[in-house]
């Protein structure tokens, strides 16, 4: 993935995002409401903390295995 196409990704907000797209990036989203996320490579899950503003971290959606950075 190039460079710019991270930096649009980190500014999506992956709970808007569709499956097609989630997929694109290697995870999938398997509680909305409780934002787990699930990564398609190793099936690493997990969930992101939202900051006090209600967004999400920097990177949010990279594997904590690392899989697809």
């Amino acid at each position: 993935m190039r460079v710019l196409d991270r930096t649009t990704i980190d500014k999506e907000d992956l709970r808007h995002m569709s499956g097609a797209e989630l997929a694109g990036l290697g995870i999938a989203l398997l509680n909305k409401q409780d934002l787990v996320l699930q990564c398609t490579t190793c099936g690493q899950t997990w969930t992101p903390q939202l900051g006090a503003d209600g967004k999400l971290p920097f990177h949010a959606w990279m594997c904590p295995r690392a899989c697809n950075p």
